[in-house]
């Protein structure tokens, strides 16, 4: 993956689900002097919501709504101010394309500054269609990207299990859906939990899609396959997550072997652990979290219903972590592990 960002499918959602988060808005942020009305306007017609900020106000941006998908920094706001707010942003989201605007005059002026911003990709500010070229020519590599569908019977599963995976993905500007099975009205309140399953998703910067089946009682059945293969024709994913079948809870085990038959397709399958794993679960993969599982640790606070739960405990989510980097050590600190069921070698 080269880093640019997978529009999300626009297939209508299936019957049985509803969509309650639509994931991250495509904000180009401009940091520049000039008005750049031309810019804005083509930004506009290719789909972006452009924002002109100065860089100093960026972080707040960041803070409100997620990283932006495209920033274009002008080569005269490039002092050093603004290339420690440009480092800092690159290094928390590898998922922003960063394009120097620059003309013939200003590029050569500021050549060595943008060089060693890491800035290689230049366009001309005052050719609009030049401008918005750049911007669309990653298009095809964008509509071949990873998509990643992660399956859970009730709201904080997903996150639990693999939100530090997933807000990795995130960073390598892939696809994210998360698919809630229930509504997880034995665990709080439904219209709680259906909103934190909502914030939660909006921090990822995923996609969520919310079912209503009955807490407690998930089937193993042909109905419940036929919802999630019709989630998994919506997303066309090429990496699934979903519950391990080592697990005590019934719901857990009935997405599991759902998940199994409905994504049969799919290029690759991992299982992830729940807090009600049996000592049979037995991962094989690790996946290295070090740059996201302070951001898990904030997604998962934004479940404020389930806050008595001891797995959800901070110290305990990053415990975990750093006991399944054993597996990656000394190079990971924090680790999240997967059993393999299908693996294409292509997730990241």
């Amino acid at each position: 993956m080269d880093g640019s960002e997978t529009a999300p499918p626009t297939l209508a959602v299936p019957s049985g689900l509803v969509r309650e988060a639509v994931g991250p808005e495509r904000t180009a942020v401009v940091w520049s002097h000039e008005p750049l009305d031309a810019l804005l306007d083509a930004l506009t017609a290719a789909g972006y919501l452009p924002v002109r900020l100065p860089p100093s106000e960026t972080t707040v941006l960041v803070d409100v709504t997620g990283p932006p998908s495209l920033l274009l920094v002008a080569a005269e706001t490039l002092d050093e101010p603004t290339l420690r707010t440009l480092d800092a942003l690159r290094r928390s989201s590898r998922q922003t394309r960063v394009v120097l605007l620059a003309g013939p005059a200003s590029a050569s002026t500021h050549l060595l500054t943008a060089l060693r911003a890491g800035l290689s990709e230049v366009v001309d500010p005052t050719d609009p269609d030049a401008v918005l070229a750049s911007v669309l020519a990653r298009a095809d590599d964008a509509a071949t990207g990873s998509r990643v569908l992660a399956i859970g019977a009730h709201p904080d599963d997903v996150e639990i299990g693999c939100g530090a995976s997933l807000l990795r993905h995130r960073g390598l500007g892939h696809c994210v859906t998360v698919l809630t099975l229930s509504r997880g009205a034995v665990g709080g309140p439904h219209a709680s939990r259906r909103q934190e399953a909502v914030n939660a998703a909006v921090s990822m910067g995923a996609e969520l899609l919310l079912g209503d089946l009955e807490d407690t009682r998930l089937a193993e059945s042909s109905e419940l396959i036929g919802l999630i293969e019709q989630a998994v024709a919506m997303v066309d994913p090429t990496t699934v997550y979903v519950h391990s079948r080592h697990d005590n809870h019934q719901d857990h085990r009935a997405v599991h072997v759902a998940a199994v038959s409905a994504a049969r397709l799919v290029p690759e399958l991992l299982c992830y652990q729940s807090p009600s794993a049996t000592n049979e679960f037995a991962p094989t993969k690790f996946v290295p979290v070090d740059d996201t599982i302070e951001a898990k640790v904030d997604v998962l606070a934004r479940y404020r219903s389930q806050a008595g739960r001891p797995y959800l405990e901070p110290d305990l989510v990053v415990a975990s972590a750093r006991y399944w980097a054993r597996q990656l050590a000394p190079r990971t600190r924090y680790a999240e592990p997967f059993e393999v069921l299908r693996s294409s070698g292509t997730s990241d």
